[in-house]
């Protein structure tokens, strides 16, 4: 214990003295304030889903607030989502073998480039989620679009 005390006290004193300080602000680049992101483009026969997403992305990154979205020309960063596939599947039945749930499942590409454009980083999210065939596919896609947008923005905010 002694030990332990002579090793950390020296190196928490040096850390302060030379300004070492963790924030709590994430991955984010600290010069970057705002992000734009435009339509994701749309891979798949699945007509709309893009534009779906794209609504619930921007709309998670403004209620969370800690980047501003902006359009392309003034936004410090850039986020651009390709969407590659989509598959709607049953996943389970009942006794009499009638669909009881589905499964719905996104691959998206994101590319995120800061105001030079240059790539941060590059990820792909394998997306999925289970719905009853009780409600339709549009209120499953958009449960989906709920999880994979509040995913979006914790791996830009907090780094992926």
């Amino acid at each position: 214990m002694v030990l332990l005390r002579k090793i950390c006290a020296p190196v928490l004193l040096c850390s302060c003295a030379l300004g070492c300080t963790y924030n709590f602000s994430g991955f984010t680049k600290s010069d970057i304030k705002s992000i734009a992101i435009p339509v994701f483009e749309n891979q798949t026969i699945k007509y709309g889903i893009e534009e779906i997403l794209t609504r619930f992305v921007i709309d998670a990154f403004i209620q969370d607030n800690r980047l501003k979205v902006l359009e392309r020309k003034s936004a410090d960063s850039i986020l651009l989502g390709k969407i590659i596939s989509y598959k709607r599947a049953p996943f389970s039945y009942n006794e009499n073998a009638e669909v009881k749930d589905y499964k719905i499942e996104l691959v998206i590409k994101l590319t995120y480039k800061d105001k030079e454009r240059k790539t941060i980083f590059e990820k792909e999210l394998n997306e999925w989620i289970l719905y009853s065939s009780e409600v339709t596919e549009e209120d499953g896609i958009e449960n989906l679009c709920t999880k994979t947008s509040a995913d979006i923005l914790r791996g830009i905010i907090e780094g992926w």
